[in-house]
């Protein structure tokens, strides 16, 4: 059994690793200084680098038999089978891929494939997200485990987490959207003194590029521009008001770049992609009066990760689609949103369902505590896992009668807990974690418990002394304010306990 799984040279594996020490490694982010050409043009350095990815065992490409749009379903024929121990390589697509048709969909097939709106085609026909009810992720799997049974322990090392580059262009590409879900909006007020309002056109999106040195070394996200999200009709007639359903592209009519770029020659819509019409005054808003003078430091992670629940079927009702929202997390994992579990990092789940049916989704390139503005820096990437089963009569002391999400990296364990631990359980209408899953005092008390239980259950301690344990040790963070069941995550430095050097 190898619960210590993290080796440090695997940080140096992978093109997102070479930008920094990187997060599973010590915390500390190394942005340098990027030799961009041409920003004043709107153009950068097109990628010639191409990740160098060790076989795996088995590979899931993302298509549209292979990804489910927005919820985990209990009825799904796995995809694929792998045994204990085996790796596999799994495309993600992020669900944001229509804020800039041009950079994130046009040339990639599988996304085309996915994206594509035939004319008239009605919103039951379309595989979209089924709102209200549905989430908005797109997930590939769900992954089959031989011999998986409940009750058993589920440990995924991620290997890889390589960005996806754009075929056409060589280049990747991501957005960040301040949806109305956002905390801002909580906030009642913007700095001006107007009311933050939940009406349509009021979103505001960025889209980043993922900047590289000369040697193709990924170093940071550069917001590129910014626009309002807009009002629009979708191809079946439906008017989009909200940036609540990414399966409705936003008709960019040029592409744009840095400092204000606009290509002279206007985006040519293919058939499946032209049937979108922005109803606002004007079009589109872009710009919004921002410099955008900065760089954001990359955490590249997986959003979504988790175990197929038991009980997803509780949330089946009139507005949903056919099982559990992907956007609240809970004790099966998924929308943790947490940028720590990343490459180098290692997630235990208690297994809920035969062959445990993994499923991936939400790729992030950066995001700090909260994901405060209800996204984060979404985009398509591809990542390499490899997962072990542990049965459960022979489990260790570190994930038995786990009960939660545990993370392992090289130096930390980290535990994460929610408002409802099981909400699917234990709320009567599941949906109504949207309003009563928002609250931090409860997502700090089930924390609280869950650390407490885990180390005394772990290193054999008593309660008074887990405590001061805690109060001296341990470090409380949030994880996220905006994904319905907010998360709060305990992290506990190894060498607390190991004897290992201080840091």
């Amino acid at each position: 059994m190898k619960l210590v799984l993290i080796s440090t040279l695997l940080a140096f594996l992978s093109p997102w690793n070479d930008f920094s020490t990187y997060n599973n490694n010590g915390g500390g982010i190394v942005v340098a200084e990027a030799k961009m050409r041409n920003l004043k043009s709107g153009k950068s350095k097109t990628s010639k680098k191409k990740s160098s990815k060790s076989s795996t065992d088995h590979y899931l490409a993302a298509n549209v038999d292979t990804v489910t749009w927005g919820y985990y379903d209990p009825f799904a024929t796995p995809k694929i089978s792998m045994e204990s121990g085996e790796t596999i390589t799994v495309e993600v697509i992020t669900h944001h891929s229509g804020h800039d048709y041009y950079k994130m969909i046009h040339g990639d097939p599988a996304i085309e494939e996915i994206f594509y709106w035939e004319s008239n085609q009605t919103l039951t026909e379309k595989p979209e997200p089924k709102l209200p009810g549905s989430g908005v992720h797109l997930i590939t799997g769900p992954i089959e485990v031989v011999g998986a049974m409940p009750g058993d322990v589920l440990e995924v090392e991620i290997l890889e987490l390589d960005p996806r580059f754009n075929p056409l262009s060589g280049k990747c590409f991501g957005t960040n959207s301040q949806k109305f879900a956002g905390y801002q909006y909580r906030n009642g007020f913007k700095a001006d003194g107007t009311p933050y309002v939940r009406t349509g056109g009021t979103e505001a999106i960025t889209v980043f590029e993922f900047l590289e040195e000369d040697d193709g070394t990924m170093i940071y996200g550069k917001p590129v521009y910014m626009y309002r999200f807009p009002n629009m009709t979708a191809p079946d007639g439906s008017l989009r008001t909200f940036d609540n359903n990414p399966a409705v592209m936003v008709p960019h009519e040029y592409d744009h770049g840095y400092d204000g770029y606009v290509s002279p020659d206007p985006i040519e819509y293919p058939s499946g992609f032209d049937d979108t019409v922005v109803t606002d005054a004007g079009g589109i808003k872009y710009g919004l009066g921002a410099e955008l003078d900065w760089r954001a430091p990359l955490r590249p992670h997986l959003g979504v990760l988790a175990v197929m629940p038991n009980n997803t079927i509780n949330y089946i009702d009139g507005s949903a689609t056919g099982g559990a929202s992907t956007i609240p997390p809970a004790r099966f994992g998924g929308n943790i949103d947490d940028w720590r579990i990343g490459k180098g990092g290692t997630m235990y789940y208690t297994v809920e369902v035969p062959g445990a049916l993994v499923v991936v989704g939400d790729t992030h390139a950066a995001q700090g505590d909260s994901e405060l503005a209800g996204t984060a820096m979404e985009t398509s990437m591809t990542t390499q896992l490899k997962i072990t089963l542990h049965k459960a009569g022979s489990l260790p002391k570190p994930v038995q009668n786990l009960e939660f999400p545990l993370l392992e990296t090289e130096k930390e364990w980290v535990i994460h807990g929610f408002a409802y631990d099981n909400y699917l359980d234990q709320l009567v209408d599941p949906s109504d974690i949207f309003a009563k899953g928002a609250s931090l005092d409860l997502a700090m008390a089930d924390t609280f418990i869950k650390t407490r239980d885990w180390l005394m259950g772990t290193f054999d301690t008593i309660e008074e002394e887990v405590i001061a344990i805690m109060t001296t040790s341990v470090n409380f963070g949030v994880t996220q304010v905006v994904d319905g069941n907010w998360g709060v995550h305990a992290t506990i430095e190894k060498w607390v306990f190991d004897g290992s050097d201080t840091p």
